[in-house]
């Protein structure tokens, strides 16, 4: 089981548990025949930490690994596994990474797309991911863009284009998925993408991590290593990368000005002189993000992303919640949030309520007479009146306060209070109003900076890969597979050739397009060097399949393996 209770708690409702019996030996198959021929390849041509990355994070080219057993090697190197479903937010991403956890999602890509798969699979999260984190140079960049990208500031167009991109990759990987229906995913996403008006910080983040760690080069353009997940986990990309129409660019701060397609194979790659550019990079692309910059162009910002941030006033107090409008300046104004607000000073744990119906507003900045908020609130039991340099009032009975560490009014609750500010324009009155005394503001960012900010949500309890049921033809199919293999670890020599024999017979009678179970055989019949006749009329059958599929599949490379394999 993964070690779900160590995960932030405000993560853990993408925490899923493994259900390894539902993996079957057509998804096994799967696995190997991408993983057998990318280590082969990726041996000579991927970072020198892939080759034992893969056994030191727990990772078989000959089964599924088990997400457990991942979470258990990872540990050695500072970091843990944990099982998702499918595609978690780009920003709860970022914070399993900014923790040091890698989220895999489980689920197996079809033998239809082998190739490459849109969705998340565990071959990408897992056999991509996991082999270059023993690099402690690496690990430590996968935190850090995990914490800066945790306060980039994303956009309501960017959440558009999220969930098209989800719709899209889940129609993709649905097994007998009708064809209209991929159309209608794909034209969703375009029409996303085509209403995005500017690229978001967020959306600049994530050009960084899809150009190092999802499709990153490590050396020079000439003389280079792989080292991204996209490509160590991708049959083909693993090997297209690698054809002089691909640019090969120096890595600079500039790849953020780069788009990308997931749906394609990428036209262009950058080139890292080192791991210890990868730090350069960041963080000249973090010293432009509006958090950094502070002042009027965070608070900005932060409206604009629509989305919960933190926002940071002078003298170590924070207020965490969703805005939905801003008046004034960064020097004195009201900060109007919706939903779940939280208040609190030098990192304590955090005030939080419901903002309720109308909103929570919050005035910040001096007040206008001069005095500081603790000469104003110092007496319990009568009536204030306060006026803010902001033109902002409010009047009402001090109830209660609470003082920081230094013994300074941190916030007052005020009963049958009267609130109003010309801006924005409200006037409103209530049985009870707590004040938080926010002088000017100096930053913002998105998320929250307190995690106990968010309600305490435990794991699902859902298992993935999902159980489904099967029609009759499929059942059949598998049937085979399951044969086949309880063949080769059950018998030797001849006996096996006879079971293998007996499988090739229903599956040119049943299933005549089925290649991948064709490859499986001979693989085995290459390792037990036996039924030459049974393996040439397999190898004949396999190139007639190539030409049939007008070369889709990776049956050629699928045999070159094998070529290889008994030379």
């Amino acid at each position: 089981m993964s070690d779900s209770a160590r995960v932030p708690h405000h993560l853990r409702r993408y925490v899923v548990e493994q259900d390894y019996a539902q993996y079957t030996e057509v998804d096994q198959a799967v696995w190997r025949f991408v993983l057998l021929q990318t280590y082969e390849r990726l041996q000579h041509t991927a970072h020198p930490a892939y080759r034992q990355g893969l056994a030191q994070t727990g990772i078989s080219v000959e089964r599924i690994p088990r997400v457990a057993e991942m979470n258990a090697c990872l540990g050695r190197f500072g970091w843990r596994a944990v099982c998702v479903d499918g595609f978690i937010p780009p920003r709860a991403f970022q914070e399993f990474q900014a923790a040091s956890i890698l989220p895999i999602a489980a689920d197996v890509r079809s033998k239809d797309h082998l190739v490459y798969t849109p969705a998340p699979d565990i071959i990408h999260e897992a056999a991509g991911h996991a082999p270059i984190l023993p690099d402690p140079r690496y690990a430590a960049y996968l935190r850090a863009i995990g914490e800066v990208g945790k306060k980039a500031f994303s956009s309501p167009e960017d959440a558009r284009v999220y969930a098209a991109i989800f719709d899209l990759s889940e129609v993709k990987e649905t097994r007998g998925v009708r064809p209209e229906l991929v159309t209608a995913a794909e034209q969703r996403l375009q029409a996303a993408l085509a209403d995005v008006t500017f690229t978001s910080e967020a959306s600049r983040l994530s050009r960084l991590y899809w150009w190092t760690a999802e499709y990153g080069l490590i050396g020079t353009p000439a003389e280079y290593r792989l080292y991204g997940a996209g490509l160590l986990s991708s049959l083909w990309e693993s090997h297209a990368c690698h054809d002089a129409a691909v640019r090969k660019l120096p890595l600079s701060a500039a790849c953020v000005e780069q788009g990308y397609d997931i749906t394609r194979t990428q036209p262009q790659l950058f080139v890292a002189r080192d791991f210890e550019q990868l730090f350069d990079v960041l963080g000249e692309v973090d010293g432009a993000l509006a958090y950094r910059a502070g002042g009027d162009r965070a608070l900005a910002a932060a409206l604009r992303s629509g989305e919960v941030s933190t926002f940071c006033f002078r003298g170590g107090r924070s207020a965490i919640g969703q805005l939905s409008s801003a008046s004034g300046t960064a020097e004195q104004g009201v900060l109007t949030f919706t939903g779940r607000v939280g208040f609190s000073a030098d990192g304590s744990e955090p005030c939080v309520f419901e903002a309720g119906p109308r909103g929570y507003h919050l005035p910040f900045g001096a007040l206008a007479n001069g005095r500081d908020f603790s000469a104003q609130l110092g007496q319990t039991g009568r009536r204030v009146a306060l006026r803010f340099a902001c033109g902002a009032e409010l009047a009402g009975e001090l109830v209660a306060r609470t003082l920081d560490a230094a013994g300074n009014v941190l916030s007052a609750r005020l009963a049958d209070y009267r609130f109003s500010s010309v801006d924005p324009g409200f006037h409103e009155q209530g049985a009870e109003y707590v004040l938080f005394a926010a002088p000017d503001l100096l930053t913002a960012h998105a998320g929250a900076s307190d995690p106990e900010f968010f309600p305490n949500v435990e794991a699902l309890s859902t298992t993935v890969p999902k159980p489904r049921a099967r029609g009759e033809r499929e059942r059949a199919l598998l049937c085979l597979y399951e044969r086949s293999i309880n063949a080769f670890r059950d018998h030797v020599g001849s006996a096996s050739v006879q079971a293998f024999e007996a499988v090739h017979r229903e599956l040119q009678q049943a299933f005549p397009d089925e290649w991948l179970l064709r490859w499986n055989l001979l693989e085995c019949l290459c390792k037990l060097s036996e039924g030459r006749g049974l393996a040439r009329t397999l190898e004949h059958e396999l190139l007639a399949l190539e030409l049939r599929f007008s070369h889709r599949e990776p049956i050629a490379s699928g045999l070159r393996y094998l070529a290889r394999l008994a030379a």
